[in-house]
């Protein structure tokens, strides 16, 4: 039931790899070192005194705090100097040499890897780590200064990639070095496809337009605006999910709800200032109470100012969709594409709309039979056991769907929440890890942190050291509690390194954020109490992890999730979701909390079954968001004078088909989406049901394994998987990489459908 009403979590803050590639941002023209600004003096004097200053300009700006280190920033510092009075100037600064060193690097590209490619790896590397420190602070450290110092220099990133990406000297280069036939096959495999890859970047970045032409200049500035809409979008939400609190002073208006959420809701009024049980609508808060309170006006209450937040006032975010899709369709059509889906989907794995159409309507057809009959029974169950008049209406639909699980499997949620303790639950993880993959996971010390020089933004920060055989890997922070003061909500991986081998052998080695929002530990004697969708988000966001730091490609370009199609992207992250649902694995990770005693085998059993509850509804929710999605970046129309369709007009008209509950007229959930408007899912949202028919078929091959050869088929199994999913990368198309994994081209969608049930 969790899925019905969770959006799905799996989002990156950054488009890593495009800002590796673009560094998406920067062209204002130089003031510092321009010889405009510096005395009439003879050339050669002048020469000097410039090479002078820039050279000690580089050592400056070089040590900055968002520079100046190699797997683990000093967040004790940064946290401090994120001020736009502080890090504006330093930003400034950065883009200034890097446009500085590029121009210079222009001069001197060749026809060759390591003259094209290979002299922009470190000033890209540089760039994008800087840039990438300052988006994680504004994710998990949220303020005034760090949103001021991102909005004024995100615009100046946009201009810096603009202007490497339609380098016409950087094009030429590789251009010729891709035609050369003989330089072409001295390359090897990974080399050819970041080529590949770069000039079709480039392309899709504006290097097609003439220097100097209004197509260009109108590229670039669309291009520079979409990247304030994304931000101000997300912002925007961030600040509506703030503003809104609903205090209830009288118990028995919360009736259903457990002491343990009751003590929650105080204490989320304390820290908001509010005497009595505060409501609001960051999820660890909105979906238990969905679930669990019996008042039905009070829910309908707060589901309606959750469908409608960020949607009034001056965060109001209906203009901001409006101009993001104006002006993403106009960028399509510059760049030759009839819209905007055809553009997203020609650098993904299903290259067509129409194969994300067919994938999505072929599963619409598998599902609908099964949530019209899954709806059909919740609504007796309502009528009979709840007294709830039919339809179910919208507030409903969790709560119903909640007490008919407790009513089939006899446990409610909170009572499965104390078996799944945090410290359980994690090294069970790691266990998984290790047992199935091969993967070595142990937490730092505090004395190893210090020895290490590391810091963390906030106190409940972790940090992580993953090896295999005995050899240091990856490491990884992991920030798992929700602060909504301050912390975005969802969960997400990030790349703070990415691995790197250096022209003098050296190798960078991957580094991640693993981000995820569940509650906090109410006291020292009770840990943090995981709900079953906290366990499975956390087993996907470290699928993702995974995939960064167990990379075995050496260029940044292609190495760990950088590369990888969006839409294949997701399959290492579903893949380790499966593990949830086999029983020997959940006795692994539960345990009460109290007494340690091992978690019921009815209770495990109701787990298990749980994959395939209320799934036909659940496969639906997602469909519905994947269609609208594509259709709003497809066939819609903004509407430019009144009485037009709206946006919300077009998610309306998509949900008669989708949607089995009834419609609220104002239903403006499209103005909290955040995946297709704020982040990089837009005409993408598809990538999540593309990517769970590889994973499922992934995970039916550990199960074929293991039926004929027991635990040692899965170990090997997890050899395979390690050394291809893991392993290859963005380095490898992902159409090879599954034929190296799973034997042959296509994917079985049948598995997907026997794991949600809908099979039968």
């Amino acid at each position: 039931m969790h899925r019905l009403l969770r959006q799905t979590v799996s989002k990156r803050l950054t488009n890593y790899n495009l800002l590796r590639r673009s560094i998406t941002s920067i062209n204002r023209p130089l003031t510092k070192f321009s010889s405009a600004t510096l005395p009439i003096t003879p050339l050669h004097t002048l020469q000097t005194k410039r090479a002078t200053l820039f050279k000690r300009f580089m050592t400056t700006y070089k040590e900055t705090p968002f520079l100046q280190w190699k797997l683990f920033p000093d967040f004790q510092k940064l946290v401090n100097e994120t001020s736009p009075a502080i890090a504006v100037p330093v930003f400034e600064k950065i883009i200034e040499a890097a446009k500085e060193q590029f121009i210079a690097i222009e001069k001197t590209f060749e026809p060759t890897w390591d003259g094209t490619i290979g002299k922009l790896t470190e000033l890209e590397n540089e760039v994008s780590k800087a840039y990438g420190i300052l988006s994680h602070l504004n994710g998990v450290k949220n303020s005034d200064d760090v949103r001021a110092t991102l909005e004024k220099i995100q615009p100046e990133f946009v201009k810096l990639g603009l202007m490497m990406n339609q380098s016409e000297p950087k094009f030429k280069a590789l251009e010729t070095l891709r035609n050369t036939p003989s330089a072409w096959s001295q390359l090897d495999a990974v080399q050819q496809r970041i080529i590949d890859q770069t000039l079709r970047g480039m392309k899709h970045a504006g290097i097609g337009f003439a220097s100097g032409s209004a197509e260009k200049a109108r590229f670039n500035q669309i291009s520079e605006r979409l990247s304030q809409l994304s931000l101000l979008f997300s912002n925007n939400v961030l600040d509506a999910t703030k503003a809104f609190k609903h205090v209830v002073t009288d118990k028995s208006e919360l009736t259903g709800c457990s002491e343990t959420f009751l003590e929650t809701l105080k204490k989320n009024g304390e820290r908001l200032g509010e005497e009595g049980y505060c409501i609001t609508l960051d999820y660890p808060i909105y979906g238990p109470f969905m679930m669990n309170c019996s008042n039905r006006e009070l829910r309908e209450k707060i589901y309606k100012a959750n469908i409608t937040k960020a949607s009034e006032g001056g965060i109001n975010n209906e203009p901001v969709i409006n101009e993001i899709l104006t002006l993403k369709a106009e960028k399509a059509k510059l760049l030759g594409y009839e819209t905007p889906a055809d553009l997203s989907l020609s650098v993904k794995m299903a290259q067509t709309l129409s194969a994300a159409e067919t994938l999505l309507d072929g599963l619409l057809e598998s599902s609908l039979p099964h949530a019209k009959q899954e709806l059909k029974d919740l609504s007796k169950f309502a009528e009979e056991r709840l007294n709830q008049t039919t339809p179910l209406q919208p507030w409903d639909i969790g709560y119903a769907t909640e007490q008919y699980r407790k009513e089939l499997f006899k446990y409610d949620e909170e009572t499965i929440s104390q078996y799944f303790a945090f410290p359980k639950v994690l090294q069970g993880l790691f266990d998984v890890a290790n047992e199935v993959l091969g993967i070595q996971v142990r937490e730092l010390t505090a004395s190893e942190m210090s020895e290490k020089n590391i810091t963390r933004w906030h106190d409940d920060v972790k940090v992580f050291e993953v090896a295999e055989q005995g050899k240091v890997k990856a490491y990884f922070y992991g920030d798992f509690y929700s602060r909504p003061s301050e912390k975005r909500s969802g969960a997400w991986m990030d790349v703070v390194t990415t691995r790197f081998k250096h022209q003098d052998g050296e190798v960078t080695l991957p580094v991640a954020y693993l981000i995820c929002n569940q509650a906090e530990p109410q006291s020292d004697k009770q840990p943090s109490l995981m709900k079953f969708r906290d366990v499975e988000t956390l087993f996907h966001e470290f699928g993702h992890c995974l995939q960064h730091m167990m990379t075995t490609v050496d260029y940044p370009d292609a190495s760990g999730i950088n590369g990888i199609e969006w839409d294949f992207v997701e399959v290492a992250s579903q893949f380790m979701e499966n593990f949830c649902s086999e029983p020997e694995w959940i006795d692994r990770l539960s345990g009460h909390y109290e007494t340690g005693e091992p978690m019921p085998q009815d209770m495990v059993s109701a787990l298990v079954k749980g994959r395939e509850f209320m799934s036909g509804l659940a496969t639906l929710r997602q469909i519905h968001f994947s269609k609208v999605d594509l259709s709003l970046h497809s066939q819609f129309k903004v509407p430019t004078q009144e009485g037009e369709p709206t946006v919300f007009d077009e998610d309306a008209r998509i949900s008669k088909q989708t949607i089995l509950t009834p419609r609220l007229p104002e239903d403006r959930f499209l103005c909290s989406f955040s995946h297709i408007f704020g982040g990089g899912y837009s005409a993408g949202y598809y990538s999540y049901k593309w990517s769970e028919t590889y994973s499922a078929d992934a995970y039916a091959a550990f199960e074929e394994a293991k039926a004929k050869n027991g635990l040692q088929g899965v170990k090997s199994m997890g050899k395979h998987y390690r050394d291809t999913i893991l392993a290859l990368g963005g380095g490898t198309p992902p159409s090879n990489v599954w034929k190296q994994f799973r034997g042959r081209d296509y994917v079985d969608i049948q598995a997907l459908l026997r794991h949600s049930g809908l099979t039968k």
